[in-house]
C-alpha cells in the first residue's frame, strides 16, 4: 500500500509540474482534473503542502483590507518618482542605439514569469517603454485615490471601526512604506523569496506595470531598501515616509 509513503523534499517530474500549478490551485483558478490532480499530489507530499500554505497566506496578505494613511501628498511622489522612470527610458533608447554586435544570450532554465497569466495586451503595453511610464504615474493616482477614500469611514461606523481593530492587535492598520518594480521575467518562486527574505507583506498590486506597495518593519525599511535597489530582479524601489511621499 502506498497510503503510507509521503514524499519529504520534493522530486520528480510529477511534483515539478505540480509546483508550477499551486499559484493557481490556492486561487481556486485550475480546471477540475488540474485541481483533482494537484489534490492527489498534495495527499502524500509534504513540500508541496508547505508550499501551498505558503500561497495562500500570500493570498490572504494580497487581499488585506487594511488601508493606506490619509493625507497622502501623490503630487511629491509623482514628482519624485517620474525623473527616475524617465531616467530608465533614456537608458533603454542608448542600449537601441549601440552598434556594437549583440553578446550571445545565456542559456537559462525554463521558467514561468510573473505576468505569465495576464492578457497579451496588457503583456504588450507593459514592454513599451514611454507607456509604462504614464501608466505607472496614472496607477499611483488610482491607487492613492481609493486609499483617501477608504481611510475615511461614515461616523457611525467608527466606534465599531476602533473597536474591532482594538481587539484584533492593538493598534490602528498601517499602509505600505515601500513601492516596488520588479522585472517582468521574474519568477513566481522569486517574488515569494523575496518578500520572505526582507519580512515584506503585500499591501497593494500587482497593478498593470507590476508595482507593488510593500509593507515592512520600520527598523528594517532602509536595510530592505537598499538590498532591494541591488537585487537584478527589481526595476525600481522607493520609500514612502509616514506621510506617503517618497
Amino acid at each position: 500500500m502506498n497510503a503510507g509513503v509521503f514524499n519529504i523534499d520534493g522530486s520528480g517530474p510529477e511534483h515539478q509540474a505540480v509546483q508550477e500549478l499551486l499559484p493557481w490551485y490556492a486561487a481556486d483558478r485550475l480546471l477540475a482534473d488540474e485541481s483533482g490532480r494537484v489534490a492527489r499530489h498534495l495527499q502524500h507530499c509534504i513540500a508541496c503542502r508547505r508550499d501551498l500554505a505558503r500561497e495562500r497566506a500570500l493570498l490572504a496578505a494580497a487581499n488585506d483590507d487594511e488601508v493606506l494613511p490619509p493625507g497622502l501628498d501623490m503630487d511629491a511622489a509623482l514628482a519624485r518618482l517620474m525623473p527616475q522612470l524617465g531616467a530608465q527610458d533614456q537608458s533603454g533608447d542608448a542600449s537601441d542605439t549601440d552598434t556594437s554586435p549583440p553578446a550571445p544570450p545565456a542559456a537559462s532554465p525554463a521558467v514561468v514569469p510573473l505576468r505569465a497569466a495576464l492578457p497579451w495586451w496588457r503583456r504588450a503595453a507593459a514592454n513599451e517603454p514611454s507607456w509604462l511610464r504614464w501608466a505607472a504615474a496614472a496607477q499611483c493616482v488610482v491607487i492613492v485615490g481609493m486609499a483617501a477614500l477608504l481611510a475615511r469611514p461614515d461616523a457611525a461606523d467608527t466606534a465599531s471601526l476602533s473597536a474591532y481593530h482594538a481587539l484584533g492587535n492593538g493598534a490602528a492598520p498601517s499602509g505600505g512604506n515601500l513601492v516596488v518594480i520588479f522585472e517582468p521575467a521574474t519568477t513566481e518562486r522569486e517574488f515569494r523569496r523575496i518578500l520572505q527574505r526582507h519580512g515584506a507583506r503585500v499591501v497593494d498590486g500587482p497593478t498593470v506595470t507590476d508595482a507593488y506597495l510593500l509593507q515592512v518593519a520600520d527598523t528594517e525599511r532602509q536595510r530592505a531598501l537598499e538590498a532591494l535597489r541591488h537585487d537584478p530582479a527589481v526595476r525600481l524601489a522607493e520609500a514612502l515616509d509616514e506621510n506617503g511621499t517618497p
